[in-house]
């Protein structure tokens, strides 16, 4: 068979890509993709990024790839997209798992495709770094999503008829499981049950980290950018989960001072409080602009798509989880600030009881002495 082996890859590095002034430093192109294909309305726009130029001294270890094609793209909202293409010819159907293992050659030495993309992300971003803009707390960064796209050339005239015929190999193959296991017919089923057909000769069947892409025109660039969306949302929502669960983690230490340790420290909870709502205020900047990427959602074929990625992605479960913790933040720090007004409301009412019972003793006894 022949086909294009692709690979996305996306890394958060951090709150904010300043890609105004990146560009003006670094070799790229500013772009505003919009989608304009597959019957998708041409109002519909993605998020803004820099294209890089990468000038790479290659070579593919194998008679069966041919053309290796590199794409890397910043985010503003802190993300580095690599998009990593690969040709190949007269492979066996049955010797897709293998796609994976086939190298490269490069100047720094021999890689899988995977372990390039690691090193060349490294690199990146010891040129870059001066550019990011960090999160306000300290999260162990990067955070990755990778999706592999399998793309078949080869005009089958018949797709489904291809995938019934190979449906034990190709669940295996999309569940990225050894293609010797002896699958249920039951898990073949639920794997294969989702195809999207655009035309007649065209077919494409997704899973969690993977995909088959059968498409004879070889016109399939939209159907990767909104994989690349869908992986760049999720990965966005799992690093804004990430960090507030390291905030869940400080505030339970904040509390444990103020009300364990019998420790009052209000200026710091004021502080605190004040960096909280700042905090999510961006929190939910970031959610809306994310939330934005999913308005392509409607009655298009891409859209389509888009939303069944979701539900394999889990996005609204996401989405529900960073809305949650946000809201558990701010309850936590608002009801340690009403409780310690409440405190010294208390103590201030013992202090002034204190003060009065003293007057009132002086009083008595300056009646006593006269």
């Amino acid at each position: 068979m022949e086909g294009e082996y692709v690979i996305i890859q996306l890394f958060d590095i951090g709150r904010r890509i300043d890609l105004k002034n990146i560009i003006s430093v670094f070799p790229g192109v500013r772009d505003k993709k919009i989608i304009i294909t597959k019957d998708t309305d041409t109002d519909i726009s993605v998020p803004e990024t820099v294209h890089l130029d990468l000038v790479q001294n290659l070579k593919l270890d194998s008679q069966n790839l041919k053309l290796f094609n590199v794409k890397v793209k910043l985010y503003e909202e802190g993300v580095v997209s690599f998009v990593v293409r690969t040709t190949f010819e007269n492979i066996d159907l049955e010797q897709f798992h293998t796609i994976k293992n086939l190298a490269v050659s490069t100047d720094d030495g021999t890689f899988k495709i995977d372990n390039w993309i690691e090193f060349q992300f490294n690199k990146l971003i010891e040129t870059i770094k001066d550019y990011i803009e960090p999160y306000t707390i300290s999260v162990p960064l990067p955070e990755s999503e990778k999706y592999v796209c399998y793309c078949i050339h080869d005009d089958l005239k018949e797709p489904e008829e291809f995938v019934q015929n190979n449906n034990r190999y190709l669940a295996s193959f999309l569940l990225g499981e050894n293609p010797d296991l002896n699958l249920h017919k039951n898990q073949i089923e639920k794997t294969l049950e989702h195809p999207f057909s655009f035309l007649q000769n065209d077919l494409i069947i997704f899973d969690l980290d993977r995909c088959l892409i059968i498409d004879p025109t070889k016109e399939y660039d939209d159907i990767l950018l909104i994989i690349e969306l869908a992986n760049y949302q999720l990965l966005e929502l799992r690093t804004l989960d990430l960090i507030l669960d390291i905030r869940l983690d400080m505030a339970e230490d904040d509390i444990r001072h103020i009300f364990f340790k019998k420790k009052i420290m209000w200026r710091k909870l004021n502080k605190t409080l004040g960096q909280l709502f700042r905090y999510k205020c961006d929190m939910n900047f970031i959610l809306e602009n994310l939330e934005n990427v999913s308005k392509i959602i409607g009655d298009y074929y891409l859209a389509q798509i888009y939303t069944h990625l979701g539900r394999l992605f889990q996005v609204d479960e996401w989405t529900k989880s960073v809305h949650s913790h946000l809201q558990i933040l701010g309850d936590i720090y608002t009801t340690a600030k009403t409780n310690l007004n409440e405190r010294i409301l208390i103590f201030l009412e013992f202090l002034l009881g204190c003060i009065f019972t003293f007057e009132f003793v002086i009083l008595l006894l300056g009646l006593f002495i006269k």
